[in-house]
This record gives C-alpha cells, structure tokens and sequence, in this order.
C-alpha cells in the first residue's frame, strides 16, 4: 500500500507544483477570493484532510529519505486542513502581503513542490 500511496503523492505534488508555476496568477486570484470569504476553505479542505489522512494511515513512514517527504506531506495536510477547518480566518494572515510577494511565495513554493513531486514520483513510479 505505501508504494501506491507515495506514487499517489508523488503525482499530485508534481501536477501541483506545475501548476503553482505555470498558473501563478489563477492561485493568487483564488486564494484573494478565499480571504474575502474563508468559509470557501471548507469544501476545499474536507478532502483535503481525507487524503491527508489516507496518506498517514497508509503510509507512515519515518526513514530518511523520499519516503519521508510523502509522510511529513500526509501529516502537513492533516495539521493544516485540519487548522482551516477549525479556524478558517487564518488565511488572513496573509492578507498584508502584496500581490508581486504573493505571486513570487506561490510560485517558489511551486518550485519546491515540483522538484519534490519529482523526486517522490521517481521513487514511486505508477503502481501496477
């Protein structure tokens, strides 16, 4: 199971990490749509916290190593959707940010992300 779990996360945190890049300002537009509304976070944080979940259960893992970053992602996605469904008005904290240091945040992030999807996704290829 955790090789289909870490290919699962690989994939995701790559697509992700693409998308942060290439599609900055679509992300920065819907994260300013959610500070103005923060209940938006629930419908996107239920799954969010399922998969989270899925990932710890199914993959707990604490070697050094690609497998780890699938873990610690299992348990980022438990702690922070776990945060915004309890205290959805956090996103705020980033409100004071420019839109030109918002737009270089999602896309160094996005870099990141890439380059660890990349890394995990070779680690776990598709499971068959």
């Amino acid at each position: 199971m955790t090789t289909v779990t870490g290919a699962a996360v690989g994939w995701l945190l790559l697509i992700l990490g693409v998308s942060y890049v290439v599609q900055a300002r679509a992300w920065l537009r819907m994260v300013r749509g959610i500070m103005a509304d923060p209940t938006r976070l629930f419908a996107m944080m239920i799954p969010l916290l399922m998969f989270g979940l899925l990932v710890v259960a199914t993959h707990n893992v604490w070697e050094a190593g690609w497998p780890l970053v699938v873990t610690l992602f299992g348990w980022i996605l438990v702690i922070k959707s776990g945060l915004y469904l309890v205290w959805p008005g956090f996103i705020r904290y980033f409100s004071g940010w420019t839109d030109a240091g918002m737009l270089r945040y999602i896309r160094c992030a996005g870099s990141v992300i890439l380059v660890l999807g990349a890394g995990v996704v070779y680690r776990y290829p598709f499971a068959v």
